[in-house]
């Protein structure tokens, strides 16, 4: 852990724990935890995210009393949670802030982004940002509550896709965050198991009902287009029996491509963060980045998302045909 982020911690008196654009659980929950810890210590803590947030993400912070407000930098300590990319939060504002600044994440570091920070907690090898917040907290000092074993337990079960991509640290974690708190785990997957809204159930639909297939050595590569909640609609075309989905979206001069894949294909070498979104990033004019297993761009040409998404699929059929 890094004993300089504990002391940028100690010293300062007020933080924005700043999750990225449309946060999913992991995010939030990183900003939920640590939180609760800086508010017991009477610090002035505002939990932000950048562009909207989902209804679902918004009650899951309720239920910790936390509310998600709107970004305000004029503070001592910036914190940056759960994204490697700078098209995911307001790098600008962060970078002008005169706060010290941390960045907290589990992605593959890029070095444009870690350079405009004081310090940086990055570790590819944690299934979730949430675990990395749980070593803080220990590293800290702080004594672990009930409240903050749910939010890191939640983060981890969802960001590991319901333990498909754990790792044995990250079984430890949770078991210890449990144990300690005499937490049962049915509570954490009461928390996690939030209803779809309306619009997220019609965007999984028109999903299901655009998608183009493409048939690769065995494999089934899906790619369709919505005009929000793509990367729900990504992993509900996994559900239905994608072996890799690419959703893209367009709304309000905003280009959006998400990507899953099965475990089976990540095991033989997919990387969808590494080596497939990044080959896209500069077609719609932005950034990419994430797991190997589940990954995204951002950009501003939203003209050029159906050829994107042809070379998306077209580099994928590329790697199966390797195997």
């Amino acid at each position: 852990m890094s004993k300089k982020a504990v002391s940028i911690i100690g010293d300062a008196s007020s933080f924005l724990l700043l999750a990225h654009r449309s946060p999913d659980i992991d995010s939030i929950a990183s900003a939920v935890a640590l939180a609760l810890a800086l508010k017991r210590r009477k610090k002035q803590v505002t939990v932000s995210a950048a562009g909207a947030v989902s209804g679902q993400i918004t009650g899951f912070a309720e239920r910790f009393g936390v509310k998600i407000e709107d970004p305000d930098f004029s503070v001592d300590c910036v914190i940056v949670l759960d994204t490697n990319s700078p098209s995911l939060f307001d790098i600008e504002s962060v970078k002008n802030s005169k706060a010290k600044k941390i960045l907290i994440d589990h992605h593959s570091p890029k070095e444009r982004v870690m350079k405009g920070f004081d310090e940086c907690m990055v570790d590819e090898s944690a299934v979730s940002t949430s675990q990395i917040i749980y070593s803080l907290l220990q590293e800290m000092g702080e004594p672990l509550t009930k409240e903050a074993a749910l939010a890191v337990c939640a983060g981890i079960v969802t960001d590991s896709a319901n333990f498909i991509a754990a790792t044995p640290e990250s079984f430890q974690v949770l078991a210890d965050a449990l144990t300690k708190t005499k937490t049962s785990f049915q509570d954490v997957l009461k928390l996690i198991a939030l209803p779809l809204e309306e619009p997220e159930k019609i965007a999984r639909l028109k999903g299901a009902q655009r998608l183009d297939i493409t048939r690769a050595g065995g494999y089934i590569i899906v790619s369709s287009k919505v005009s929000s909640f793509e990367g729900s609609v990504a992993r509900s075309l996994i559900r239905l029996g994608a072996d890799v989905s690419f959703v893209a979206s367009a709304k309000e001069g905003e280009a959006r491509i998400s990507a899953r894949a099965r475990n089976d294909l990540v095991e033989k070498g997919l990387h969808l963060g590494r080596d497939i979104l990044p080959q896209i990033a500069e077609l719609i004019s932005g950034d990419a980045g994430g797991h190997a297993a589940a990954a995204g761009a951002n950009g501003v040409d939203t003209d050029s998302l159906d050829n994107a998404l042809a070379i998306c699929v077209a580099k994928t059929r590329e790697f199966i045909k390797t195997l």
